[in-house]
């Protein structure tokens, strides 16, 4: 997002950009995800980042100001591993779902700062993902 988005946002002057939104199959999987991840390692901390959470302009604006990003992956999990300060992953319904130009950035962005990032597609790589990671 530019400087003069954020600006038009805050000022309530932005046009409003229709986007899909996430599918109940990607929740679904999502969902399986942190529950399985939290039942077999009940220390960790893993944890959904809303950014996708579907609320009215107003709200929206405000979530804006307080600092939401686009493009910050689904979760994370806050465990340092392998040289990595934390797991960035960014959950998509299957073949079909579709890492958006601002998504990628935001992971260049993350694995620049020392985070390890993944793209998941399927509950079983999403426990392969994990499991190598906190390995």
């Amino acid at each position: 997002m530019s400087v003069e988005e954020a600006l038009a946002i805050i000022n309530g002057t932005a046009v409003e950009k229709v986007r899909k939104r996430p599918t109940q199959r990607e929740h679904n999987l999502q969902t399986a995800c942190v529950q399985w991840a939290r039942l077999q390692f009940p220390k960790l901390t893993i944890f959904a980042i809303p950014n996708g959470a579907w609320c009215g302009y107003k709200q929206g604006r405000k979530l804006v100001a307080e600092g939401m990003l686009k493009g910050v992956p689904d979760i994370f999990v806050a465990l340092a591993r392998k040289g990595y300060h934390g797991l960035f992953i960014e959950m998509k319904a299957g073949k079909k779902g579709v890492v958006r130009e601002e998504q990628s950035e935001m992971m260049i962005k993350l694995r620049d700062e020392g985070y390890q990032c993944a793209v998941c597609r399927s509950f079983e790589q999403f426990q392969t993902i994990l499991i190598n990671y906190i390995s």
